[in-house]
Formats: structure tokens, sequence, C-alpha cells
């Protein structure tokens, strides 16, 4: 997976803005030690470290490492797989917003994360949970297949909240607070179900040839149907929440 940075924050800023909430769940005073955990191009990143913590963004692509030093210069961004990740520091606290379920080995990841935080640690998260953007994948999928391309394969962990809550346990976390909730989501101005897919599902995308990606897009916006109401574009959001110590 291959991402747009630019496109990213020009385009979907919803996810960093949705994302805000998460930095009042904190209960970490600065100058405490944070590590965003796929911190994307950096926007929760630089918040925090503009009220005194001490940051440090991971992600694992370098494009969006890379917007994220540009942007925010003194900001410590690292790219790694934080599945395999092993730092050289502890933390007293860890965030993500919208990057575990991209994480497939979620255990390895979330072994990662405890390995990088102090005992007693808060971890606060979102991430996509069970049925998330389901009408837009399924939109796809049959698209695709319709075009004569087969199965797609799409990398993304939607679980449910005992799913979830039981790899947080055996990570070595103790859970506080989880909550799972839809959140329909507009699009902004001219942006459809089939734009979503082409950043968010740029590798299925890549396999198609560009002179059908019309024809693709056609498919997935009349699939979404359901999902455009009162003259704008919705995705079907669902998020899971949660709030956990490291034991």
């Amino acid at each position: 997976m291959r991402w747009d940075a630019a496109a990213y924050d020009r385009d979907f800023g919803f996810v960093a803005e949705y994302g805000a909430d998460l930095l009042k769940l904190l209960d970490v005073e600065p100058p405490a030690s944070v590590i965003d955990v796929g911190c994307g191009t950096g926007s929760h990143a630089a918040a925090l470290a503009a009220r005194g913590f001490d940051v440090v963004g991971v992600d694992l692509d370098p494009a969006m490492v890379e917007r994220a030093t540009l942007l925010h210069p003194g900001i410590e961004f690292v790219a790694a797989d934080v599945q395999t990740m092993r730092l050289d520091r502890s933390f007293d606290a860890a965030i993500s917003n919208a990057a575990l379920h991209w994480m497939v080995d979620q255990a390895s990841a979330l072994t990662s994360i405890r390995s990088a935080l102090r005992s007693g640690a808060q971890f606060v998260a979102e991430m996509g949970g069970q049925h998330n953007v389901a009408v837009v994948d399924s939109a796809l999928e049959r698209a695709v297949a319709t075009m004569g391309f087969g199965h797609p394969p799409i990398r993304k962990f939607f679980p449910t909240v005992a799913e979830q809550a039981a790899l947080l346990e055996g990570a070595g976390f103790v859970i506080r607070s989880m909550w799972w909730f839809p959140r329909p989501t507009p699009l902004a101005q001219g942006q459809t179900p089939a734009a979503w897919t082409k950043l968010f599902r740029s590798d299925v995308w890549r396999a198609i040839p560009e002179q059908r990606h019309a024809e693709l897009a056609r498919l997935i916006d009349a699939d979404c149907a359901p999902l455009y109401d009162e003259g704008a574009w919705y995705v079907d959001y669902w998020r899971l929440r949660f709030v956990a110590g490291a034991v």
C-alpha cells in the first residue's frame, strides 16, 4: 500500500479531525513522552507537541513520514512497521488514530506497542470496527469482479469489541473503556465513494488498467447509492475506540 500523502490531507482531512477527540482522553501531563502510532502526516503529533509533550510519530509509509517531517519540523518521525518495530526507549503513553486496522497481524502490532510503553502507561486508540466501510468495500469488490478481475484482496482488520479486547489483553494491556459506534461520515464536495476507494484502496485500483478506471468508478458509485443522502455522499464508518493501560 502506497499513500498519496498530499491527497490524504487535502481531500480526506476528516480522518485527523475526527481523531482529535482522542487527545482529550489522555490522562498524562506534559512533558510526558507519547508515541503516535500510525501518525500519518503528523497533525496529532504536532498538536501534542504544541502542548509540551515529548512526541515521536511512527508510520509505515515513507511518503507520510516525509510529509509529516516537512509540515512539522522539530518533531521526530520514524518510518517503521509497527507490527515488528523495536524502539530503544519507553514512552508514558501511546495514541493511535485510524491506523491499527491496517495492521492485519494485530497481535504482533499490539505486542510491539506494549514493548514501547512503560508499565502503567496509557494507550488511547480509535480504529475501524466490525462492519466498518462494509458497503463501500463490497461495492469495490463487486465492481472489480464484474469487470473480470476476480476478487481483490483488501488489507484490513475490523474487529468486534470482544476480538480486540482479547488481543489487547493478550498483548499485556488492561482495558479501561471501549466503545463501538456508527459514524456515517460525509465526504467533501465533489468526492464520492469511488474517490474514497481510490485513495484508501489504491493497491486495488493499481491492479486495474488505467483506461478502465472510469468504468470502475461508475460501478462503485452506482452500487453505493444508499450512501447518497440530500445532495451529499457518505461513507459507512463504524469506529472502535478504546482506552487501555499497560500492565
